[in-house]
């Protein structure tokens, strides 16, 4: 007897309720719905098994499975007798990989999975069916695309190691001490080392006799964990504490940490874990609820070093300027969360979001290979780590079910446009050398007044574009080594970076080149190798708003617009202004890399805000308002999004995180079809002081709404805002329409015939219509991927396994 070819693409789900030696199983179809969500205790095969047998996958996507190991539950049809089962990868028996575990499921953890394609098969006599699984290396990639190269891994100890440029240049650099017990095999030249290294585990414990004040540390004299050894056969210490975790399970207060490499960083995983348990996928640590908790960290930069997990994500230390005593990891692994941390989730060493989104997923097949299926993922983390947050759940939904974003922007990208526009107005010549902004020429724009500025810059003060220029602004700058392991200019070798006159094909350290994998690069004029960058200011009117609150004069409006101009991809300042092309912008937009309300809405947002401080603050508060105009504008409303202002954010973390933790539980119980936008929606908690979810608490404990007159926290503009732009930030390069000086935009300013003519040169291709969406603006594509190339493809339907039709020889 012989297995013929598929002939079917679908499974096909039988009636046959006869007994037998196995019945349906009580756990979900697909054990994974695509709203992230596991429906533990569900059953979708009510009225019986399945025909033929039903491979799952339940680890991740069949086809973006990494690191060789996958964990399988099949379903076999009712009455099937398993002592005739047969499971086999490639030909391969994995029979006793496979058995009837204690959670009455028929499970088994697969590996030596090889490089690419595999097919598992499963059969009982006369009916069989198989999957094909593909799979990629823990280093990655996944879906994300060509790996940055060079890429300088991480070893046990820091150490001198020789790196290669573009072009054959040769440096040196000092690799980051790792925290693992061994080192990656090779380490240059570039691509031959994806940094895989295995995870090195230790163990800590609280004692009985520890102090109720002791420090959330591991290390120090008043710390509440010490380390121990588990031992073989495994035991514990006598002195062990108990912990009680959120589903009323009581264990020992053991914790264990894992830290490994995935993906080309170093991820550490914390959770309760005792030693002499089973602790396997299908019998999880007693307790771990089966949540997690992920932070993601603040900063910007854009490194090419694996990283170890920086101050902003250490477990065991709260983030600068949180009370030690509001350290949400505490509260989390008590509750019995599982916490994951990685660098590459982390803004500080990257700002490519897609990366990032790979490494969760790839972390999360780890957790559910390694401990058990995953109940839902909620997170934490401010500035850029709000960014990740926003990015990741709008390009790929699923991975993150509640998100907590402090300090927030939409996303990354969009946020330059800011940045950009600041330093085209504001930057001294300290600040860009040989490219000052407006005000800091020569010329009308240095007589404007300090109110003007901050008009046309549509801030506070003038203090906010320095603030982003200060920190940000050089970012962009190829010029300026940004590819160190830490913002703005590490340890990498200046000798293989770029240079206009000394080092053309050096590598530009800016940071759109971190995201050249996804949107591509194009030969310059000047015969330079570069990535496309989003980036335009054709058609718009700086200080429109300025203009028509009479705050500037129709001269001071004709000077700024013909003054402004425009950075090339070095930075440089021209007189022209900057155009980027469709075909970039596309991809921006579909690829993921601005962040669409309509996928927001399917993620349960409680977001917390501090004021902005008035000598200068790039955390800019109408951050918050552009995620809920990209809410109302995508999808129709922002009911998923809470709002939450106050002077100090440390105020309000644990009601923050009781509050995300409720609404997800309760959507996780919803059974219902209804779509995950309505579920988020329908489920979302009543918050003390607010009707809607949103307030402003105020130094006194009152809680007001968030335009409230008495909320210290208020909302100003940017300067593409204050140009007549949404409030979404979104639109890169604006469709245009004619210049009228007899437009109603204008609000009755009379222009005399000279300033006209002036206007009309200098907006000889129009002006902006922001009636109209942006140029090439269209929704993300959620999932796509780039593993083809450059502007990416949305990956199709999940694979399923296909029913194997029997015939003889």
């Amino acid at each position: 007897m012989q297995l013929r070819v598929p002939f079917s693409c679908a499974i096909v789900f039988g009636l046959l309720t006869g007994a037998g030696a196995i019945t349906a199983s009580a756990h979900d179809s697909d054990g994974w719905n695509d709203d992230g969500f596991w429906r533990h205790g569900r059953n979708d095969d009510r009225l019986g098994g399945p025909a033929v047998p039903k491979i799952l996958v339940l680890s991740n996507r069949a086809d973006l499975v990494s690191g060789g190991d996958a964990l399988v539950e099949i379903k076999w049809p009712n009455g099937s007798n398993l002592k005739n089962a047969k499971v086999s990868l490639n030909g391969r028996s994995l029979t006793d990989s496979f058995a009837v575990r204690p959670n009455g499921r028929y499970m088994g953890l697969i590996s030596g999975l090889r490089e690419g394609p595999n097919i598992l098969t499963a059969q009982v006599p006369g009916r069989a069916a198989q999957i094909t699984i593909t799979n990629h290396p823990s280093g990655g990639p996944v879906f994300s695309g060509a790996q940055l190269q060079p890429w300088i891994c991480a070893t046990q100890a820091s150490m001198t190691v020789n790196v290669t440029g573009n072009a054959g240049q040769q440096g040196t650099a000092n690799t980051i001490a790792s925290g693992l017990n061994t080192s990656p095999a090779t380490n240059d030249p570039p691509g031959a080392s994806k940094c895989e290294t295995p995870p090195t585990y230790t163990y800590y414990y609280k004692r009985t006799t520890a102090p109720a004040n002791c420090n959330f540390a591991v290390t120090g004299a008043n710390a509440c964990f010490t380390a121990y050894t588990p031992g073989s056969p495994a035991t514990v210490p006598a002195d062990a504490a108990n912990i009680t975790n959120d589903r009323g399970d009581t264990v020992k207060y053991l914790i264990r940490v894992e830290r490994g490499s995935i993906n080309r960083g170093i991820y550490e995983l914390v959770t309760l874990y005792d030693p002499r348990d089973a602790n396997v996928a299908w019998l999880p640590p007693k307790g771990w609820n089966q949540k997690l908790y992920w932070r993601f960290g603040g900063g910007g930069g854009a490194s090419r070093f694996e990283s170890a997990p920086s101050d902003f994500l250490n477990v065991f230390t709260p983030p600068i300027g949180i009370d030690p005593n509001a350290n949400i990891f505490r509260t989390a692994l008590e509750r019995g969360f599982m916490i994951a941390i990685s660098p590459q989730t982390d803004g500080l060493t990257t700002t490519n979001a897609t990366v990032s989104a790979e490494t969760i997923m790839m972390v999360k097949e780890r957790i559910v290979e390694q401990y058990g299926e995953i109940r839902y993922t909620m997170s934490d983390g401010g500035s850029g780590g709000s960014v990740m947050q926003h990015s990741i759940a709008s390009a790929y939904p699923g991975l993150l079910q509640g998100v907590q974003p402090t300090l927030a922007f939409p996303d990354e990208k969009s946020v330059h446009i800011e940045i950009t526009d600041c330093g085209l107005l504001q930057a001294t010549s300290a600040q860009f050398p040989g490219s000052p902004g407006y005000y800091s020429r020569p010329g009308p724009g240095a007589s404007l007044t300090e109110d003007q500025k901050s008009a046309i810059n549509g801030h506070m003060n003038t203090k906010f574009c320095n603030s982003w220029i200060g920190s940000f602004g050089n970012f962009d700058n190829p010029r300026v080594n940004n590819c160190g392991n830490a913002f703005p200019v590490g340890q990498f070798p200046t000798a293989l970076t770029y240079n206009p006159t000394t080092n053309k094909n050096g590598l530009r350290c800016d940071d759109v080149e971190h995201v050249q994998s996804q949107v591509g690069r194009f030969v310059d004029s000047d015969g330079v190798l570069k990535t496309r960058a989003p980036y335009d200011n054709v058609g718009v009117q700086y200080g429109l708003k300025a203009l028509t609150a009479g705050v500037i004069t129709a001269e001071d409006f004709v000077s700024l617009n013909e003054g402004i101009g425009g950075f090339d991809l070095d930075l440089v300042w021209h007189p022209t202004r900057m155009k980027s092309d469709s075909s970039t912008l596309k991809t921006y937009y579909t690829g993921g890399l601005v962040s669409d309300g309509r996928q927001l809405a399917k993620v349960a947002i409680v977001e917390r805000r501090v004021n902005n401080n008035p000598d200068g603050d790039n955390h800019m508060n109408h951050g918050s308002l552009g995620i809920r105009d990209r809410l109302d504008r995508d999808h129709g409303s922002h009911a998923n999004h809470m709002l939450w202002l106050e002077n100090d954010v440390s105020d309000t973390v644990l009601e923050s995180f009781n509050t995300l933790d409720a609404w997800l539980h309760a959507i996780e119980l919803d059974d219902s079809v209804s779509p995950i936008e309505a579920k988020v929606v329908a489920h979302k908690p009543v918050v003390a002081g607010s009707p809607d979810g949103d307030f402003c608490k105020l130094d006194s404990g009152t809680r007001v709404g968030i335009f409230d007159a008495n909320c210290p926290v208020k909302f100003y503009k940017s300067p593409r805002m204050a140009a007549g732009g949404p409030i979404a930030e979104n639109v890169f390069k604006c469709q245009l329409k004619p210049f009228n000086p007899s437009s109603a935009d204008y609000n009755g300013v009379i222009f005399g015939a000279a300033q006209i003519a002036r206007l009309n040169a200098v907006f000889s291709e129009g002006v902006c219509d922001w009636t109209k969406p942006g140029v090439e603006q269209q929704p993300v594509n959620p999932w796509t991927t780039f593993e083809a190339g450059p502007g990416g493809v949305r990956l199709p339907r999940p694979p399923t396994s296909e029913a194997l039709e029997y015939g003889r020889d």
